[in-house]
């Protein structure tokens, strides 16, 4: 007989009963003696030393031992085997028992009567059954059957074959200046040009266990291709193509292709106001008084002066923008240009520029000044994430004002909301004050009565629907100041703000004039980000306000 593990037997002799145990082979494993003990009781052995046992099961190396355990003659047993499933009901292993002398070994018949009174019905390894008629090996687990584990299911695939994101990053040169001609906004299409395939999903295939459960394979994401106007979808419904040659974007799972207008010259009498449902290409100027908007993006090669921009996308000047005060740029992404004068900017995006002068910006993103020159001077400036600068004000004392950290629209609604949320945090302390007089009672073992128990599952009810009301408010949880005197910082918190580093909104600059000269190390360095905490930092001119809001 061919064995590895190490296994026991038992011999009936003239004398009595005995037990021979044999010695692990090459890497197999050694006898535990609770297996052994667990037998031996189970066959009725009685009144056997288990000290001998251990010290015959330590003594055991290479050559078999022997250890009387009755002065009896025990009755003859047949072979045995045990049954041990994995965890996860996916494999079953038989381990068989010796018979002893006098035993029988046991048929396929008994070996498949074992299985069934486990319950096993499902992956019964007939080549090992078929080996077992001529083959044992003794307390070893033998593998007698397995599950079939599921097939997987495979989510559906969309590969597009173009930039889903463009970004309108101008390109910063060698001597400092900005180029923004090259800012690769487009991703342009011709017509034919595939846009985007896709690869059905893999429903899998269930599975099922050793006891004949079904096991469900995972649910497949399912996707299907969705287009706009501009392009067709092949017959089989896994490719889309180009009519036309213009731009493509990708919203909210959706492929859009829409084909750019261009102006002839510039925007003026001779063309009027300018509704498009693409793209907008202005290659002169906007004149004052005229408008533009552009479900895409607008892109102008000249200046834009008093005129009215709004664009679904993006807002590209590449030169820049002499307001006058009059007219407004609108986006919901970035807007960029070389200049801004006397302008009202307002991007859901970023805004980038090479200087702003006496303007009025609002940003849902970053502001960044470019280039040699990068000031901010006059106007007023409000962004969520941060602002990038080379100076903020001047030593005339130009009124500047500059806020950072919360969406524009946020502000009021948090200066109105936290009136209530002061009253409903001082009705919350009043309810806990009448829980911990309860609590109070419970430690000095007073008992409560029915009605005090009533009253404290009505203040705690009290106090979380209070709280709940509390966690709703998207706006503030603390304003530490609202006094917009000239010249002083205020400290804005939110808790549900989380942007760039531990000091979640910061300006970096080179040169503020704004600062006391205290401030100034602080606040200068040309690579580095300086956060502020709610410390207040004084300005040092009178007409400079700058309100840092951070989480």
């Amino acid at each position: 007989m061919k064995y590895k593990n190490s296994f026991f037997k038992i011999r009936i002799k003239e004398d009595g009963t005995y037990l021979d145990v044999f010695p692990p082979k090459e890497d197999g494993k050694r006898l535990d003696i609770r297996e052994v003990v667990s037998f031996l009781e189970q066959k009725g052995f009685a009144g056997f030393s288990i000290d001998a046992l251990r010290k015959t099961l330590d003594l055991l190396q290479e050559k078999p031992l022997q250890i009387k355990i009755s002065d009896t003659c025990a009755k003859a047993f047949d072979e045995s085997a045990t049954i041990i499933t994995g965890k996860d009901n996916m494999i079953a292993y038989i381990r068989f028992y010796p018979p002893s002398t006098g035993g029988k070994l046991m048929t396929g018949r008994e070996i498949r009567a074992e299985l069934e009174r486990e319950k096993i019905l499902y992956g019964i390894l007939e080549p090992v059954m078929e080996k077992l008629k001529t083959t044992r090996t003794y307390c070893t687990n033998i593998p007698i059957a397995k599950g079939m584990a599921p097939m997987p299911a495979k989510d559906t695939v969309i590969e597009y074959f173009f930039n889903t994101k463009p970004l309108a990053k101008p390109k910063v040169l060698e001597d400092g200046s900005v180029d923004f001609h090259a800012l690769n906004l487009f991703s342009a299409v011709n017509e034919g040009d595939k846009l985007a395939k896709l690869t059905p999903h893999d429903p899998g295939k269930p599975g099922m266990n050793i006891y004949g459960k079904t096991i469900p394979q995972n649910r497949p994401k399912i996707r299907k291709l969705k287009y706009g106007r501009n392009i067709t979808l092949s017959e089989d419904g896994t490719l889309l193509t180009s009519n036309v040659n213009g731009n493509v974007t990708l919203a909210e799972g959706t492929v859009f292709v829409s084909d750019t207008y261009k102006v002839a010259a510039d925007v003026d009498a001779s063309t009027g106001d300018i509704e498009y449902e693409g793209n907008v290409m202005v290659p002169g100027t906007v004149r004052t008084g005229f408008t533009i908007r552009a479900k895409g993006d607008i892109e102008i090669n000249g200046v834009v002066e008093g005129a009215t921009l709004i664009a679904g996308g993006n807002i590209v000047i590449k030169r820049g923008v002499q307001g006058m005060g009059k007219g407004k740029l609108c986006a919901g992404g970035d807007i960029c240009a070389q200049f801004f004068e006397s302008a009202n900017v307002f991007a859901d995006g970023d805004v980038l520029a090479g200087s702003i002068l006496h303007s009025h910006i609002q940003s849902g993103g970053k502001v960044v000044i470019h280039g040699r020159k990068g000031f901010i001077v006059g106007g007023e400036l409000i962004c969520e994430t941060y602002v990038e600068a080379n100076s903020i004000g001047n030593r005339m004392e130009t009124q500047t004002i500059v806020k950072v950290g919360v969406k524009p629209e946020l502000y009021e609604q948090t200066k109105a909301l936290v009136p209530q949320v002061m009253d409903l945090k001082t009705a919350i302390e009043e309810t806990t004050s009448y829980l911990n007089v309860y609590k109070e009672k419970l430690k000095r073992g007073i008992k409560l009565t029915p009605e005090n128990v009533k009253q404290i599952k009505t203040y705690t009810e009290r106090a979380e629907e209070m709280k709940a009301v509390i966690s709703g408010f998207v706006t503030a949880d603390a304003v530490s100041a609202v006094d917009m005197t000239k010249g002083q910082v205020i400290d804005f918190r939110r808790k549900d703000i989380h942007r760039h580093g531990p000091g979640c909104a910061y300006i970096k600059l080179v040169n503020v004039f704004s600062f006391r000269r205290s401030d100034r190390k602080q606040m200068t360095g040309s690579n580095e980000r300086n956060s502020f905490g709610s410390h207040p930092i004084n300005s040092r001119f009178n007409n400079t306000l700058v309100m840092i809001f951070y989480s």
